[in-house]
Parts: C-alpha cells; sequence; structure tokens
C-alpha cells in the first residue's frame, strides 16, 4: 500500500546551522523556511520565510517550490515540483540536506545526530543487529515509527531528534541511551510533566520489546527486531 512504502522518510541536514540533524517527515505536508511556523525552521538569511513544502502523494514523498523564485533545487537542479528518490539532494539557499526515503537505509553511516558517532565504522554482522524503533500513531489513521540510536534526544525544541509540538512537553524532555546492544533505556531530564513507562513515572527505565512510553500526550510503543 501507498502508506507503507512512504512510512520513515526522513531527511539529514548535511550544510547549515543544523548540519547533522534527522528530520523525520511525519506530516502529509512539511513545510521548510526561514519562518519560526515552519515545520522545519531554517535559520539561514538567504533562505525565504516560506521556501519550500514536501508533501506526501499517493507516488511517494514531493517537494514543491513555495516561493517561486527558482531557487529550490534537488541534486543541484532548480525544481517547481519533484517526486523525490532516496538519496537525492536538496538545497535551499546556504542549507543542504539529503532525503532518504525510508528506514532500510542503515542510520549509522550517516552524519546525523548526536550518538550516531558511535557507530560510525562499524559494520555489525546482520545476524547480530538488533533494530530498535518507537511507534506511535499518526493523526489517529496510521502507525510510523522512528529508528532508535543511542543518545536520541525527545522534546519541544526543535534541536531535539524527537520534536513533540505539545506545550505539555519540555524543551529538553527525556533521552534514550543504549546502555548494551539491543538494550535501550530511557532517561527523564528533570521534565516538567513526567515520563512515564505503561502508566507508572520514572526518571530511568530499561526498555522491553512491547513497552508503553507516554511523553505529554504522546503514546509510543517500544519494539525491538532483528536486521
Amino acid at each position: 500500500m501507498p502508506q507503507e512504502q512512504i512510512s520513515g522518510a526522513y531527511l539529514v541536514i548535511q550544510k547549515g546551522s543544523l548540519a547533522g540533524k534527522r528530520i523525520e517527515l511525519w506530516k502529509e505536508c512539511t513545510t521548510i523556511g526561514r519562518s519560526r511556523d515552519s515545520d522545519i525552521f531554517l535559520e539561514d538569511i538567504t533562505v525565504h520565510r516560506k521556501q519550500a513544502r514536501i508533501l506526501s502523494t499517493m507516488n511517494g514523498y514531493a517537494l514543491h517550490d513555495d516561493h517561486g523564485s527558482g531557487d529550490c533545487f534537488v541534486n543541484g537542479s532548480p525544481i517547481v515540483e519533484q517526486l523525490l528518490n532516496s538519496g537525492d539532494e536538496l538545497q535551499f539557499g546556504n542549507t543542504q540536506m539529503t532525503f532518504f526515503a525510508n528506514e532500510g537505509t542503515r542510520p549509522f553511516q550517516l552524519p546525523s545526530s548526536r550518538g550516531r558517532e558511535l557507530h560510525m565504522g562499524k559494520t555489525p554482522e546482520p545476524s547480530s543487529t538488533i533494530i530498535a524503533r518507537l511507534q506511535f500513531a499518526n493523526s489517529g489513521t496510521s502507525t510510523r515509527s522512528i529508528e532508535l540510536l543511542s543518545g536520541m534526544t525527545i522534546g519541544r525544541s526543535r534541536e531535539c531528534d524527537i520534536f513533540l509540538e505539545d506545550l505539555t512537553v519540555s524543551r529538553h524532555h527525556a533521552t534514550i541511551n543504549e546502555v548494551t546492544q539491543g538494550q535501550y533505556e530511557i532517561v527523564d531530564n528533570h521534565s516538567a510533566t513526567g515520563t512515564f513507562v505503561n502508566g507508572k513515572p520514572v526518571t530511568k527505565f530499561v526498555l522491553s520489546e512491547g513497552d508503553q512510553l507516554q511523553i505529554g500526550n504522546t503514546i509510543f510503543t517500544f519494539r525491538l527486531a532483528r536486521a
């Protein structure tokens, strides 16, 4: 089904003020620009306030130039609207990013969020690779998942690896760490409203398959699988 084909798409910013950050594409329409109202806020004076949108379509994700001035680029060529393929290089002003269509690309090979350097240069045997994910309901209509790496932060700050636009969530609410291979713990960062696992407040908790995490109004399910 088309929904499954586009699930798990994300961007990795390669150059700019957010270089190294991974941004999940969770919404049907993700806005990009210098306006703080944008889903992806780029603090780059060469970017327009309303620069572009990434739209989820039946055929995949498409990039649309909202400003119409010919300064949205895919693989070095200006576009008005174009379907994106995994590995496409996007550029807006001085900001460059790479589009990945799904989570099948092994994230430890990408220059991205904090903690990812632990995996650089290490390629585990496929039989021993354990992939951890957080699953959550997207607008109540579908289930999306986020692949976890050690040191991933969750919060209301756009600097967090998992950004939650929820006033009940602290700016740097919690952190997920890999304590041993395939074993993850969640740590509450002295948040205002608390971090809950299976309905109970925790300060630090080692996660097991199927655990329910609640941060603000968002409920995640922790999943483990061998790659």
